[in-house]
């Protein structure tokens, strides 16, 4: 709906300056390469690896954090980056966590299905001198170096935030003094942390409005096409509603297509998360209108192989136990700004 969808206004200030990986600017020479032109590392090409155990590379974010890891690596003379995912199953990454361990790289950055399966496997490989990063906050007490990561809660809370506030601009263009609304929830899998934390966040920040309800919730185990179905289906059941939160943007595209089916897809204010860069991602999705907010997902990867690098090159860096890198609701007011200057600020070292 016109009223459901942001209003223009002044950009504002929550894009920020684009995250940066490397510690100097593309084309510069970095402290690390310099460091290993001097040790004789590059003329012997003797590379340092760097491994990432992801859960699940079906979802976007954490292709994205692969690929991304990938091209940073790609510009650090002397390192490689090695990638293993587990398909969901934490028995399978611990058995990769094994396999890292015995491959002896510089460091594992490790996004975990079950932290407390890897407590032992962390202490054993930073008793062997590999720096071990954590990307969730459940890492906290497991023996890492340090943790990057992003709160999931704080993600949906700014998705309910965003709801609030396109459900108000239809109360003010209706001459309603009440805000209301019917909204329905589109989530990855079942019995998953970040999905859990994902939906509580979000309800917390619809309570603040009692007239906003959720009338409809179902998984879609990642699946666009899944999305596209659970949210026909809410047609069924629910007939009318206003705002459709899915959990990812991928999720948010197949979801908007069923409204697109129903007719309705100019009355429902549709919101997904990730925020990923590039043609068809979701950026690009709220600035063509498919989508009409999106929640930025920090990489995450990008802080940390800041933190390996610095503890590589300067033994006076001891890093924080935890960073966290704040998410960011991308909405047509600020979506220009955000593709001209980037979204996230990362913390400093």
């Amino acid at each position: 709906m016109a009223a459901c969808r942001p209003a223009p206004g002044p950009e504002q200030e929550q894009a920020a300056t684009p995250a940066k990986a490397s510690p100097s600017a593309p084309g510069e020479s970095s402290p690390i390469s310099e460091i290993i032109q001097a040790t004789g590392l590059a003329a012997k090409d003797e590379r340092v690896e760097i491994i990432l155990l992801l859960p699940d590379t079906r979802v976007p974010l954490q292709e994205f954090q692969r690929n991304g890891l990938a091209m940073l690596i790609s510009r650090q003379a002397g390192y490689k980056l090695a990638t293993h995912e587990a398909g969901g199953e934490a028995a399978k990454q611990a058995a990769q966590f094994r396999q890292a361990i015995d491959a002896k790289p510089a460091a594992i950055f490790v996004s975990p299905i079950d932290p407390p399966a890897l407590a032992a496997l962390i202490v054993e490989a930073t008793t062997a001198g590999i720096i071990v990063i954590g990307l969730d906050k459940r890492m906290l007490n497991e023996g890492c170096a340090s943790i990057v990561y992003s709160d999931q809660r704080r993600v949906g809370r700014l998705a309910g935030e965003a709801t609030l506030e396109a459900l108000k601009r239809k109360a003010t263009e209706e001459g309603r003094a009440e805000v209301t609304g019917r909204v329905i929830q589109i989530r990855g899998v079942e019995d998953s942390t970040s999905t859990n934390d994902l939906a509580t966040g979000f309800t917390e920040a619809l309570s603040a409005q009692p007239g906003v309800v959720q009338v409809h919730d179902a998984f879609a185990d990642w699946k666009p096409e899944n999305a596209t179905q659970r949210t026909a289906e809410a047609f069924q059941l629910q007939k009318q509603f206003d705002v459709i939160f899915a959990h990812n943007d991928a999720l948010a595209i197949g979801a908007a297509k069923a409204t697109s089916d129903a007719g309705q897809r100019e009355n429902i204010f549709v919101i997904g998360t990730d925020g990923i860069p590039g043609q068809k991602k979701g950026i690009a999705l709220v600035r063509q209108g498919d989508l009409d907010a999106t929640i930025v997902q920090p990489a995450l990867v990008d802080l940390a192989l800041q933190i390996v690098l610095r503890l590589r090159t300067d033994q006076n860096f001891k890093p924080l136990p935890a960073y966290e890198v704040e998410p960011v609701a991308i909405t047509p007011k600020n979506v220009e700004k955000s593709l001209r200057t980037g979204t996230y600020r990362l913390p400093k070292l």
